[in-house]
């Protein structure tokens, strides 16, 4: 059963036989002519190498990355296609607890207040394989070479609402003055334009965008990280059949390597 899953996952995923019809924030994948249902994702597509809207080979939006082929292995699980819903990250765990979408996937770390709300799967990515970094330009290099410079009233510093790395903007430079917005890809053209002077990030996140376009960043790694424990996928409370099947999901894509191949893939 589990060789078959993989072949049937990497047909979809490496041949892109899936088909993809989409709305403004709603991209239906079919993953299987014999599916007759649909199991509902949420994300805020605005994050690579995770989740990002481009443009298909139609011409049409589509949504990508690395949460997204994740979702595909759990929906092909499940025996049924794939609907993402993007919406703003900081709607998301709301979404999930009064049951309007079946699970998050959106990078999203299992915070003690987030597990108040909703459950969380096995960690699909965790401290030791994803690193959290602030992004500086390099015109600044000289005068930011640590965190520690960055933890001043006049430095401006952004991160995403809702995001852990809101969170570590606030514990690693409480004197600096916070830009928290909705929109990532904001926070990236505030900083290429001199409007903050720092961006805590993913390093899987500051690498992707590196690569498409901000050659001129450099990366600062955080280290000691409180409170974090890795990416995980959020389901509504008590509900364990769910949990079951993707915890099983997440543990067969790392025992292929699938996820660091697809890390690698979308962060190019």
């Amino acid at each position: 059963m589990k060789k078959m899953f993989l072949v049937v996952l990497l047909a979809v995923t490496v041949l892109g036989i899936s088909g993809c019809t989409n709305t403004s924030n709603v991209f239906d994948f079919i993953l299987d002519e014999d599916y007759t249902e649909f199991v509902t994702m949420a994300t805020s597509a605005d994050y690579p190498p995770y989740e990002n809207i481009v443009q298909g080979e139609d011409g049409k939006n589509t949504v990508v990355g690395v949460d997204i082929e994740i979702a595909k292995a759990i929906a092909i699980a499940l025996g049924k296609n794939l609907r993402v819903v993007h919406k703003g990250f900081d709607f998301l765990v709301e979404d999930v607890r009064d049951g309007k979408v079946d699970f998050i996937i959106a990078a999203m770390t299992p915070t003690p207040s987030r597990q108040l709300i909703i459950d969380f799967s096995d960690s699909y990515y965790s401290e030791e394989t994803v690193s959290q970094v602030v992004l500086i330009h390099k015109d600044n290099v000289d005068l930011y070479q640590t965190i520690e410079d960055l933890n001043n009233a006049s430095v401006r510093v952004g991160a995403q609402t809702g995001s852990i790395q809101a969170e570590f903007a606030e514990i690693f430079t409480p004197l600096a003055t916070a830009k928290i917005i909705q929109d990532v890809n904001e926070l990236f053209s505030n900083l290429d334009n001199d409007l903050i002077d720092a961006l805590f990030t993913e390093g899987p996140v500051a690498d992707a965008k590196i690569n498409d376009g901000y050659s001129d960043f450099i990366k600062l790694e955080l280290t000691t990280l409180e409170g974090y424990d890795g990416n995980a996928v959020g389901v509504q409370k008590g509900n364990t059949a769910l949990l079951t099947v993707i915890n099983q999901v997440i543990a067969d894509l790392n025992e292929q390597g699938l996820i660091a191949e697809w890390l690698v893939t979308y962060s190019a």
